[in-house]
């Protein structure tokens, strides 16, 4: 069984997805417990069509999600007019904190797979707030940044996008690592196949086309729910799929006490294991400095 926390956008779509998919039952929580309710019931009069015999329930009791092996935390604040980012940092926090000692109680031996923004920070937040083992605290974000570098990658070569393989890693934001030196198509680097322009330009528009959606339609909702249903899918079903996801470094890279998007096996463990990559010298400082923002924001916060 998965749980959803936060039965807003994001959260409701991803579930749906993993109805749709058949990766597992689900329960669906938030404060307002209409909204899960009413979302619930809309995923279960669609169950037909999907041919899907699940359950999806929806509610704000925390002690339904007893069992789930996944608990998927997407609730918190979207960043408002005037609200600086410590101060959005500061309200999800708190929020995160409180939810995260519910899973404690109530679903003791899950993975905890977080949403909320800033991930990167929430993740390290989690993990401290659970006590749980470091494979079993991670965050969402690099896969949908992922699929946004081998989207643009394939619309620059004029290729199917199933054929492009590649992995983004360090911050979910505008100091992600898109790894140039490991994308490909059909296996051949992509290195060889654009010019330097080319694939800065790639970069470029991986690393700001969230905000471009955010300012086009106010929220990011079908890409980070695709999102959280792959990786759903690799935990449950145990299939050790390799993507790039936020988790807690003990010196892996050479870097301690923080939470940031590396590549990992992701299996029925949660991160089964880390996969250190050699990197360009360039693509080093990139991440060197994705760190320092995360880190820098982390000390932020506990200060605050």
């Amino acid at each position: 069984m998965i749980t959803i926390i936060g039965a807003g956008r994001v959260g409701s779509a991803a579930a749906f997805n993993i109805l749709r998919y058949r990766i597992s039952d689900v329960v669906l929580i938030d404060i307002f417990e209409d909204l899960a309710k009413g979302e619930a019931l809309d995923m279960m009069q669609t169950a037909p069509a999907l041919e899907f015999d699940g359950k999806i329930i929806g509610t704000s009791d925390y002690s339904q999600m007893k069992g789930s092996e996944l608990v998927i935390i997407t609730a918190g604040e979207a960043r408002k007019p005037g609200m600086s980012r410590l101060d959005l940092m500061r309200k999800n926090a708190g929020i995160v904190r409180s939810i995260v000692r519910e899973v404690v109680k109530y679903a003791p031996n899950c993975k905890i797979m977080m949403v909320t923004n800033p991930v990167d920070v929430m993740t390290y937040i989690a993990y401290k707030e659970s006590g749980f083992e470091r494979n079993r605290v991670f965050g969402m974000g690099n896969i949908l940044d992922t699929l946004r570098f081998r989207s643009y990658i394939a619309l620059e070569l004029g290729v199917s996008r199933e054929d492009i393989r590649a992995l983004v890693i360090g911050e979910h934001g505008d100091s992600m690592v898109p790894l140039a030196e490991y994308a490909s198509v059909a296996g051949i680097p992509i290195m060889r196949l654009l010019s330097k322009e080319q694939i800065e330009k790639i970069i470029n528009l991986t690393i700001t086309s969230g905000a471009e959606v955010i300012r086009l339609k106010g929220s990011t909702v079908h890409a980070p729910a695709a999102a959280i249903a792959i990786m759903a899918d690799a935990i449950l079903r145990g299939r050790n799929r390799v993507m790039g996801v936020s988790t807690y470094l003990q010196g892996e890279y050479g870097f301690y006490d923080v939470a940031i998007g590396v590549p990992v096996v992701l299996g029925r463990n949660g991160v089964e294991r880390i996969l250190e990559l050699e990197l360009l010298p360039e693509t080093r400082k990139r991440l060197e400095k994705s760190v320092e923002v995360v880190k820098k924001a982390i000390s932020e916060l506990e200060a605050s």
